[in-house]
Parts: C-alpha cells; sequence; structure tokens
C-alpha cells in the first residue's frame, strides 16, 4: 500500500502538489519542464500520485510534468482538429482543449472546440469520446452522453461520486455524466445567456458562460459564471443556486469584505482546499482571490493586478500575472495556469515561483483598433501585436465568450470583418497565442455597436379619398443586404378611425424574420387621405313634381341641386344655383345632399341654369351641367323663336349622277304661329334638293329633317356635243363624193370612212386630245335656310351651311 493512503485523496493531492514545487524548487536547474515553451496554458488538474496535467490550449495538446520535473505528451500531435478515437492518443488531434480532470485510471479532456469530451485511459493511452459530437448543440439530456451535444465545453470537476461535471459554456449550462450509468444530465442552467435563479432551482436558473468549476466532498458544486462576474453555489442537497462571490459589475473591489459586494472580472478556473476555501482565477484583474469558507471575505493571494509578468521569487501578491486562467490547491501551496504569460507558476508559504516554461523573450502588446460605431453591413476591427520582431501565430477574436474566429497573423496584423455582426452592442477580445519568441496576449475590451441599417417602405396603397375603405396595406421594403432578403418581411397598420377626415396618417411597419433586427425603418410611411370628387345635378319640376324644361311666366318651377359622391360621408360645405352669372339661391346641403328653390318669377325667356358646390374640408368642388329652362309667355304675343343645326357630317362628296343625305336637328323655343318651311340655295346646275319631312309643324319643341341633294349626269351632254361638232365637219366632203360620178359602194364606204371617227366618239366616254377639257371636281357651299312666321315679329328665318363636293363620271 502508498504510503499515503492513509489520507483522504484531496489531502494526499496536496501533499503530492508540496512535493512536486519542493522537488522543482530543489532541482531547479535540472528541470527540463522548466525550460519547455508553453503555448496557452488554460487548465491544470493534479492526479493522485503528484503528477501534473496541463492542457496547453494553442498548441492543441495536454502535457503531464511528472514529480522530477520530466516533461512529456499525454495527448494530442499538435494538429489542429479532430481525430483518433480509438488509438494512442498522443497520435490524436484536438482543437483548443481548455478543461482537464483526473481519477485514478482516466484523464477526462475538454475538447472545447471539437465540442467534445474526451477520455484517456492512462494504463493504454487510449483516447476515446464520451460525449458531444462535432456538432454544437445541447441535446441528450437523460440519455446516453455519448449521444449528447455539448457546445465549447471548458471546465471539467469530478465529484465524490466519480461523476464528471461540465461546464458547456457556450450553451450556458452545467451538466453531468454519471459515472455508474454514463446518462447525462443538466444540473444547472435553462440554456439562456443571462443572470436569475438565486435561491431558486439552480436547473432554471439563468447562467453566462460558465468557465470553471469545483465539488466540495459533500457533493455540493461551485461555478464561476463569467461573463456574470459571480462565483455561485449549488446546495446538493436542495438543489438551490446562490452567489457567494461578485456583484455582476465587472471590475475590481472588496478585497477583505464581503465577497458578495466585490467586484471580479471574468472569473475563470476554481478549486476548493481541505478546509472548503475558494480559490479562482480572476482573470481581467490578474490575480488569484481566495474566498473564505468561515467568514465570506475575500482576498487576492496572488497577482497585483498589473498585466504583465514579474515577482516570480517574491511575495505572490506582489507578482504580476497575465490572464491566468486555471488554479489547482494543496495544502499550503497553490498552482496557477499563468496563461498569457505561457507559465506554470506556484505559490508555497507567500512565495511564486515558475514551474513550467520559460516564458517568452520578446516583449508584446495587443490591441483592437476601428470605428466604434458601424452600421449593419459594414465595418472591420483590425487586431495589431505591437512588437519589435516579426511574430507568427494567430489572434482569436470573440465576442463576449464566443469565439467568432481565428486569423493568421501578417506582419502583426489580423483583419477582423464585421459586416456580418447583428445589430446590437458587441464587446469584442483578441487573443494571440503566442509562439516560441512571443509571449500570449490578451486585447482589453473594445465595445462595438453596430447600428440597425435603414430601410425605405412603399406601401400600396399610397393614398385614398376620402369615404373609400382602408383595405389592407401592402408594402415592399428598399435597402435590404441581399443576403437577408429572405429572411426579412413586414406587416403594416394604420392608426386611423373607421372614417379618417382628409389628412396623413402613419403607417406603423414591422419588421419580421431572423435578420429584422438589423433593421430600422428610416421614416415610416404615411397613408394619404385626400379630398373625394363630387358630382352636381340640377333639375327643375312643376309643382306636381312633374320633370320641366319650360313653364308659363307665373307658374312655381321647384329647382332641385343635388350633390353626389361615390364614396361614403356626406358634403357639407355651400351649394348654389345661378341663373347665368345670377344667383338665385345658396345653403347647405340636407342630409340627402339636396338644396332646393322655389320661384315663380323668372322673367320669358330662355335662361340658363347651373348649380355649383363648394366643397369642404373632406369633398372637392364641383359644377352642374348648364341647364336650358324656358319660361313661356301667358299672352300669345310672346316671341317664339328655333334654332337650326346639322346634325352629323356637314361636308360630303358624291360622283356626279348620285345623291348626298345631310341630316339637321331643329330646337323650338316658346310658340310659334306657322310650320318651318324649308329651302336650299347655292345648288349647282341640275341638282335637285327634297327635304324629309318638307316642313316642321308647330307644337314641337324639337325636330330633325334630312335634306338629300340628286345630281344628273353631265359627261353624256359633253360627248353628244362633241360628235355634233364632228358631224357638221365631215358633212361637206360627205355630200361631195355623192356628187361624184362614182359606183355607189365606193361612195358608201368613203362616207363610212368620214363618219368613223363620229361613231368611235360617240360610242365611248375616252376624252382624246385635242378636244374641249374635260369636266373638273366642283365644291358647292349649300345654305339651308327655315322661315316660320311669330306673332309678335313676323316673319323670322335661321340658316344652316353644308359642303357638297361633285366629281366627274371617271
Amino acid at each position: 500500500m502508498d504510503s499515503l493512503s492513509i489520507f483522504p485523496p484531496r489531502r494526499r493531492w496536496g501533499i503530492w502538489a508540496c512535493v512536486f514545487l519542493l522537488l522543482t524548487l530543489a532541482g531547479r536547474a535540472q528541470n527540463p519542464a522548466i525550460t519547455h515553451p508553453l503555448l496557452l496554458p488554460s487548465a491544470i488538474a493534479f492526479d493522485n500520485q503528484g503528477n501534473l496535467y496541463v492542457a496547453e490550449t494553442s498548441n492543441h495538446m495536454i502535457r503531464k510534468i511528472d514529480r522530477t520535473g520530466n516533461i512529456s505528451i499525454v495527448a494530442g500531435d499538435g494538429v489542429q482538429g479532430y481525430g483518433g478515437d480509438g488509438g494512442a492518443a498522443t497520435s490524436a488531434q484536438l482543437d483548443s482543449p481548455q478543461g482537464l480532470a483526473v481519477d485514478a485510471s482516466n484523464l477526462y479532456i475538454a475538447d472545447t472546440h471539437n465540442h467534445r469530451i474526451r477520455r484517456v485511459n492512462l494504463s493504454t493511452g487510449v483516447i476515446s469520446t464520451i460525449a458531444g459530437s462535432s456538432i454544437a448543440g445541447s441535446t441528450g439530456d437523460h440519455g446516453p452522453a455519448r449521444s449528447a451535444t455539448l457546445d465549447r465545453p471548458t471546465a471539467l470537476t469530478l465529484n465524490g461520486n466519480g461523476d464528471l461535471l461540465i461546464a458547456d459554456s457556450g450553451r450556458h449550462r452545467i451538466r453531468r455524466i454519471e459515472a455508474a450509468s454514463g446518462v447525462i444530465t443538466t444540473v444547472a442552467g435553462e440554456g439562456t445567456q443571462g443572470y436569475a435563479g438565486d435561491s431558486g432551482s439552480a436547473a432554471l436558473a439563468v447562467l453566462d458562460s460558465p468557465q470553471g468549476l469545483a465539488a466540495d466532498d459533500g457533493g455540493n458544486l461551485y461555478l464561476a459564471d463569467t461573463h456574470n462576474q459571480r462565483i455561485r453555489r449549488i446546495d446538493i442537497a436542495t438543489g438551490t443556486i446562490s452567489t457567494m462571490a461578485g456583484t455582476g459589475a465587472f471590475g475590481y473591489a472588496g478585497d477583505s469584505g464581503e465577497a458578495t459586494s466585490a467586484k471580479l472580472a471574468l472569473p475563470h478556473g476554481l478549486t476548493l482546499d481541505a478546509q472548503g476555501n475558494i480559490f479562482f482565477t480572476d482573470s481581467s484583474n490578474h490575480r488569484v482571490r481566495r474566498i473564505d469558507a468561515v467568514t465570506g471575505t475575500i482576498t487576492t493571494v496572488a497577482g497585483d493586478g498589473d498585466q504583465g509578468f514579474s515577482g516570480d521569487g517574491g511575495v505572490s501578491t506582489a507578482a504580476s500575472l497575465n490572464e491566468a486562467r486555471a488554479v489547482a490547491i494543496s495544502s499550503g501551496a497553490f498552482t496557477i495556469a499563468d496563461a498569457a504569460n505561457q507559465r506554470i507558476r506556484q505559490v508555497s508559504n507567500g512565495v511564486i515561483q515558475t514551474v513550467v516554461g520559460p516564458g517568452a523573450t520578446i516583449p508584446v502588446t495587443l490591441s483592437l483598433n476601428g470605428d466604434a460605431s458601424v452600421p449593419y453591413g459594414f465595418g472591420r476591427i483590425t487586431a495589431m501585436l505591437a512588437s519589435g520582431t516579426s511574430a507568427s501565430g494567430s489572434i482569436s477574436f470573440f465576442d463576449g465568450s464566443a469565439m467568432l474566429t481565428t486569423v493568421p497573423l501578417a506582419s502583426n496584423v489580423a483583419i477582423l470583418d464585421t459586416s456580418a455582426f447583428a445589430a446590437g452592442q458587441h464587446i469584442l477580445t483578441a487573443s494571440y497565442t503566442g509562439d516560441a519568441t512571443h509571449p500570449a496576449a490578451q486585447s482589453t475590451p473594445f465595445t462595438l455597436t453596430v447600428t440597425p441599417l435603414s430601410v425605405a417602405v412603399m406601401i400600396l396603397p399610397a393614398s385614398l379619398s376620402y369615404g373609400e375603405a382602408i383595405p389592407s396595406i401592402a408594402g415592399s421594403l428598399m435597402g435590404l443586404l441581399p443576403r437577408d432578403q429572405p429572411n426579412v418581411s413586414a406587416t403594416f397598420t394604420v392608426d386611423a378611425p373607421a372614417l379618417p377626415v382628409v389628412g396623413s396618417y402613419t403607417v406603423k411597419t414591422v419588421l419580421h424574420g431572423s435578420a429584422a433586427g438589423n433593421y430600422t425603418v428610416a421614416a415610416l410611411p404615411v397613408l394619404t387621405i385626400t379630398k373625394a370628387r363630387t358630382a352636381m345635378i340640377l333639375t327643375a319640376a312643376t309643382a306636381g313634381l312633374n320633370f320641366a324644361t319650360a313653364v308659363d311666366v307665373g307658374q312655381p318651377v321647384l329647382f332641385t341641386a343635388h350633390v353626389t359622391s361615390a364614396t361614403t360621408g356626406s358634403p357639407t360645405g355651400t351649394m348654389s344655383i345661378y341663373d347665368g352669372g345670377d344667383l338665385l339661391s345658396a345653403g347647405r346641403p340636407d342630409s340627402s345632399g339636396n338644396l332646393t328653390f322655389t320661384t315663380s318669377a323668372l322673367s320669358s325667356g330662355p335662361h340658363t341654369l347651373s348649380a355649383t358646390y363648394s366643397g369642404d374640408s373632406n369633398f372637392n368642388s364641383s359644377t352642374s351641367p348648364a341647364m336650358l329652362f324656358t319660361v313661356n309667355p301667358s299672352s300669345p304675343v310672346f316671341s317664339g323663336d328655333f334654332t337650326m343645326a346639322p346634325n352629323g357630317s356637314t361636308t360630303q362628296t358624291i360622283i356626279d349622277g348620285r345623291s348626298a343625305s345631310f341630316s339637321f336637328s331643329v330646337q323650338v323655343l316658346g310658340n310659334i304661329a306657322s310650320p318651318i318651311m324649308l329651302s336650299a340655295s347655292g345648288l349647282p346646275e341640275t341638282v335637285i334638293a327634297s327635304f324629309n319631312p318638307s316642313a316642321i309643324v308647330p307644337g314641337s319643341s324639337s325636330a330633325s329633317f334630312t335634306m338629300t341633294v340628286a345630281t344628273q349626269k353631265s359627261v353624256a351632254v359633253y360627248q353628244k356635243t362633241r360628235s355634233a361638232l364632228f358631224t357638221l365637219l365631215i358633212l361637206p366632203f360627205s355630200l361631195f363624193e355623192w356628187k361624184r360620178k362614182r359606183p355607189i359602194s365606193v361612195r358608201v364606204l368613203v362616207t363610212i370612212f368620214l363618219a368613223l371617227p363620229v361613231m368611235l366618239t360617240g360610242c365611248g366616254d375616252r376624252i382624246r386630245s385635242g378636244g374641249p377639257a374635260p369636266p373638273t371636281a366642283k365644291t358647292y357651299a349649300i345654305t339651308v335656310t327655315g322661315t316660320a312666321v311669330d306673332l309678335a315679329r313676323g316673319q323670322i328665318s335661321h340658316t344652316a351651311t353644308v359642303t357638297l363636293t361633285v366629281q366627274p363620271q371617271p
């Protein structure tokens, strides 16, 4: 039996740690580990033999330092990636491991960026995956851990039952793999990033990127709720969660006071000593701090708060640390993963000393530069590594606790494209993993505000007339980035009453979709309500409400002006009735839209009446068509009249020998004493005009008639005249032949020969050259006259003119 087996496991580990420290200090010059460079040591753990295991995150491997100071590789071939399950752990590939736990048989590794928990059998050296897959997630609770998914697991610890506790940082949960069954469950965190739940069920609490875990002998769990700037405790008996240290404010304060009133800055790894005191790395304060188990007070046990490296061989609280990530505790001594200093340091009796890693020889600083505020879809941040020489390696960019990407250094510069960042505030940091001559470095936080990108909105309809029902508004968004067009939509609502008055109404626009939060509407569109159109109608009626266009002098007549609109609502405003330019009546429309006016005072004769509507705040003005209204005299001596005008085409063209018809309308005004007789003048020769009817009889208020013009063919007369002239010319020759003493047959032939031109000319319509000119087309203005007798004025007449063109026969 090992001589230390009489001690509890925690005390045995402490003794081995002390032995490790003493041996290291005693044989420092012969210690190979002291000269071996490390790249971002982020997690440490002791086994029960006193061997120290280090997760070298940026070298993607796990190293072991034995009690004599010899250093060796336990897992990882130094190539970033995933592979090797079922084979030698030293040939496997890891990706940024950040958590370790060890028991008597196995080493457990949080293979962070592979989203897995891997186990190395310390006897065989074989590596395997016990939880997680290449897909980041948070599934599988209550089932085999091998089938579950994780999201960037970091810290690990084992409880007294051998159960493995996991800080599933990317999903803000603490999960447990039961040693006996291999089943995984969530013990703290409901998966939402934030802070809530103290004094309640740990499973319903809200955490933010936990990156430190430890369990006491009673099974109670302690966690570094890193981005909540708190240390919290889960009571195993009740399952409740509480805060042990930190107010939630980022900063440094509170030493020697109540831990719950202190300020922390990104606490990470933690552990407990045999008395239950809690040690944790207050990383961005560059300190290791202690919470007393009895008094609850907090103190600093290592680090002076300055970021850098100093103090080896001196008091631990006067030394400088750089982003310390983990602490492993033992009686009287504790070991620190001084990550950005690329060292493992130990504190014994208050004195600090480097035990692994020479550190880098060329100091560097890392800074982030860029615009502090950019619109969505734009911008970039530059990480600059200030060093006297060119450094190798990469810069890792983080948004809060989430790693965004890794960019290789080029001339000590790495650029982060922020065009895909969601709108909102982003706390960015950059981490340099270091190389053989340059230490790791961490930038200070850079606050980037991404403002929503403005988009314009077009809506349909954009305007309506007053009284029209407001339909569902449709619209389109202009200015979306092409990648977001399938992921953003909008709904539109109008805050307006059922019958909105004329004016502009803001259309509330709500954006929807996975990318909606990245956009804002530049200016809310408006729905414009314009005045509605109106129409006016003016009618007249006698006392019996019979429609009328004429009355006798002194007879009452009711004029009704009516205003209408195609939309709902009732026009107000003023309505007016005019006789020419004279105002007869004015007033507001009644509920039916009418204004009525009764009069018997209109003078004898024709009147041109109209009605107007002035419009109001919601309706446009309008005017009725003119109405011709006649007041007949009561005496038979009233002077009657009529009008006459062509009805239709006033110009026609015909071929000589054909006919044309013209239509005319007659409007009788008042009473005339005789029919209207019709006649035509200006007719061409041989042209005859006829009328149907031949006269307009009295008593008709309106009538129409047709004039038909018939022409006679003149071409035959022309040809006959020409034939007669030829006959007169050949007659003497014919008589001369007959007087000569020739045979009769000869004289007949000569006569036919002489008469042939006449016969040919008379038989055809061809006009030969040298004869009289053929007739040409002629145009005639035909005046149609209507004549009637008026008792008062005697004979009255009116005319109308039409045009006739006569073309000769072809």
